[in-house]
């Protein structure tokens, strides 16, 4: 599984990284390659709900807004895509 990793400040990309694992997505899988791309961005890892991850399982992608972190960050946005692979 391939996610495409992005931190947003208004409409400016600031960081991007493309995050590679071998596990198959489940909800359990998702938050842990969340930790693990927000560790390669070095940023803190976001609260992330059930509904964050039916909205990347439903949709390929999931933004997670400056509300959805503890600590205060200085992005409006970090967004989530699966990349799907072409056949």
């Amino acid at each position: 599984m391939k996610i495409w990793g992005k931190l947003m400040k208004e409409d400016k990309l600031l960081k991007s990284v493309l995050f590679e694992s071998p596990r198959v997505l489940s909800s359990s899988n998702f938050i842990k390659d969340l930790q693990e791309i927000c560790y390669m961005m070095d940023v803190s890892t976001p609260v992330s709900l059930p509904t964050h991850f039916k909205h990347f399982d439903r949709f390929n992608r999931v933004k997670y807004i400056p509300r959805d972190f503890v600590e205060e960050v200085d992005f409006t946005a970090l967004i989530l895509e699966h990349v799907l692979d072409k056949k």
